[in-house]
């Protein structure tokens, strides 16, 4: 039993993050001269996450996607231009995911840094390396 005790915080369920969350609230600034498009919350730094969004593939072997930027809504960085840094994500899938369709959403689990990445279609302020994609459900 102090086995399973001990070891709680390593089957800790993924924190369920929104966007928004990953931008930080002015009061927690000690730069002001940042601007809010690129402020990063750094305390997220090494935490498992479960966030929604769209795939905008990076790297790819037809439809087998291994590199990835996770975008909150559909048409960013392919038909409308990029949500700003702090509201993309880089993120590598190392076993890789096939992606039926850029209009699904998904969800997408896995550990969260703040760490600046720039692609062609977009620059991402967080990376992550995901472990865990799945059809999001609007129920």
């Amino acid at each position: 039993m102090a086995l399973f005790i001990l070891a709680g915080p390593a089957f800790a369920e993924p924190r369920l993050t929104d966007w928004v969350d990953l931008v930080p609230r002015e009061a927690d600034q000690s730069s002001a001269k940042v601007p809010r498009w690129e402020r990063v919350r750094t305390d997220l730094n090494n935490k498992d996450i479960r966030i929604p969004g769209f795939i905008v593939p990076v790297e790819f072997d037809g439809k087998v996607v291994t590199r990835f930027l996770l975008v909150p809504y559909f048409g960013a960085c392919i038909h409308e231009p990029p949500p700003p840094p702090n509201q993309t994500i880089y993120a590598e899938l190392e076993a890789g995911f096939r992606l039926e369709s850029l209009w699904t959403p998904y969800w997408i689990e896995g550990t969260i840094v703040a760490s600046q990445v720039e692609e062609e279609l977009a620059t991402a302020s967080y990376t992550m390396t995901a472990n865990k994609i799945e059809i999001y459900s609007y129920e």
